[in-house]
């Protein structure tokens, strides 16, 4: 009888360099706002802090790090083939969360279409943070709890649903990032 392996559902590595991190963390020249969630969805959705105005180009080695994993996810890939089309760094205090969702959107940015693989990078917890887990739902629908240490990158196909529990008590902050395949 021959098993059937399920589909990988996540990597879990700490690739990019903390001071490249912290650097994007520390640009002083974006601001704080509310997050939005996409149209047409609950508002109640998402609570969550967003520093606007953050582009994947000013970070090019932050994005090599991240699309160097679309290789590591599946040797076949080649991450020339693909882009960082996005960053979101977000802060989540007390009450925030982001409910059960996909990143798989249809869109288009420029010459690039749709999310292909997204990502979460902790940035920075607080040693009093209770909350704020990171759930991942398998082939089948179960979910699972993924701990993630500062500078630990989350990896995942865009159309796995996730979420972000509620925030407790602290402060966690992430990047999250998503890969965009290139169009030819």
């Amino acid at each position: 009888r021959m098993m059937i392996k399920p589909p990988k559902l996540y990597l879990k590595r700490k690739d990019i360099p903390m001071e490249s991190l912290l650097d994007l963390a520390n640009d002083a020249g974006k601001g704080w706002g509310d997050a939005e969630v996409v149209r047409g969805y609950n508002p109640e959705a998402r609570s969550t802090q967003i520093k606007h105005g953050l582009d994947p180009k000013e970070y090019i080695d932050v994005s090599k790090c991240i699309l160097d994993m679309v290789n590591i996810w599946d040797g076949t890939l080649d991450p020339n083939d693909y882009i960082v089309g996005e960053f979101n760094y977000l802060k989540y205090s007390e009450g925030d969360h982001f409910i059960k969702h996909v990143d798989k959107l249809k869109q288009s940015i420029g010459k690039y279409n749709e999310r292909i693989f997204s990502t979460s990078t902790i940035i920075s917890k607080t040693d009093d943070l209770k909350g704020g887990e990171f759930m991942i739902w398998d082939h089948i629908g179960m979910p699972q709890e993924v701990s993630l240490d500062v500078g630990e990158t989350l990896f995942f196909d865009s159309k796995t649903n996730h979420q972000v529990n509620k925030v407790s008590s602290g402060v966690r902050e992430a990047l999250v990032a998503w890969i965009w395949k290139k169009q030819t």
